[in-house]
C-alpha cells in the first residue's frame, strides 16, 4: 500500500485588523466609562450644588425675617417708650395742676371730672408721682354728689362794736372723712336776711379738721349798719393737710 504524502497544512494566521478592533472597541469602552463618570461626577455636583443653592436661599429667607422680627420689636419697644414717657409727662402736668391753690370746691369738682375721664393707664401714672393726691381726688370724686363739708349752725353776739360769730366745721364726706386730716377755708357772713347772695364775706378763716373729727370756729367781726339779721358760715375749700 502506498501514501501519497499531503503537504503540511501552514498555520492560521489572524487578521490584523481584527486586533486592531479589538483595540478600538476597548478604549471607546474605556472612553464611555470615563464619560459616564464624569456625567455621574457632574450630575452628583451638580445636585449637590443645587442643594446648597437651596439650603442657602432658605437661611437667606430666614435671615431676613429674622431681620424684620427684630426690626419689628425695637420699633414697638420704642412705641412703647414714646408712650410710657408722654403718659409720665402729662401724668406729672395733671399732679403739678392739682394744688392748694385751686382747693375750692368748683376747682376740684372740675379736676375730679377730668381725673374720671383719664385712662387706667394715665391713673396708674399718676399713682406713681402723686399718689396721695390720686387718694385725695378720688375720694373727693366719689363724695362729689353729697355734703363734702357742713358747717353748724354758727350763734351770733352782738358787743358794743363788733358781733361774734361762733362754730364748728367736720368733714362729712364718706369716702374723705377718715382719709387724712384737711385744711378747710371757711367764709363768715353778717346780712341783714338768710341770704348770702349779693354779699361779701365779713371774714374768712383756714382750719385744720382732724381725721373723722371736727374743728371749732370763732370770728370777730365789726357790728353792721343793720340791727338785725344773720350770721353764717360758709365752707369754701378743703385740701388735704400737709399735702
Amino acid at each position: 500500500m502506498s501514501y501519497v504524502p499531503t503537504p503540511a497544512q501552514a498555520p492560521t494566521r489572524q487578521a490584523s485588523g481584527s486586533h486592531s478592533g479589538m483595540k478600538v472597541l476597548t478604549i471607546i469602552g474605556a472612553c464611555l466609562a470615563i464619560l459616564f463618570l464624569i456625567l455621574s461626577v457632574g450630575l452628583g455636583l451638580g445636585a449637590r450644588s443645587t442643594h446648597q443653592a437651596a439650603r442657602q436661599a432658605q437661611s437667606d429667607a430666614q435671615s431676613m425675617r429674622d431681620q424684620a422680627k427684630e426690626k419689628e420689636t425695637e420699633t414697638a419697644t420704642t412705641r412703647t417708650k414714646i408712650a410710657e414717657e408722654t403718659n409720665k409727662k402729662e401724668a406729672q402736668a395733671w399732679c403739678d395742676g392739682l394744688t392748694s391753690a385751686n382747693a375750692d370746691f368748683d376747682s376740684l369738682d372740675a379736676k375730679a371730672r377730668e381725673y374720671k375721664s383719664l385712662t387706667a393707664t394715665r391713673h396708674e401714672a399718676i399713682g406713681k408721682i402723686c399718689p396721695k393726691k390720686k387718694d385725695f381726688i378720688e375720694a373727693y370724686a366719689k363724695d362729689a354728689s353729697q355734703d363734702i363739708v357742713k358747717p353748724d349752725t354758727p350763734a351770733c353776739s352782738a358787743g358794743a362794736s363788733s358781733a361774734t360769730i361762733t362754730g364748728s366745721v367736720s368733714v362729712t364726706g364718706t369716702n374723705l372723712a377718715g382719709l387724712s386730716a384737711y385744711d378747710v377755708g371757711v367764709e363768715f357772713y353778717l346780712v341783714p336776711g338768710s341770704t348770702i347772695k349779693g354779699y361779701q364775706p365779713s371774714d374768712k378763716q383756714t382750719v385744720t379738721v382732724p381725721a373723722g373729727g371736727s374743728a371749732s370756729l370763732t370770728s370777730t367781726v365789726p357790728l353792721p349798719s343793720f340791727d338785725s339779721g344773720s350770721c353764717i358760715v360758709r365752707a369754701v375749700s378743703i385740701w388735704p393737710s400737709g399735702l
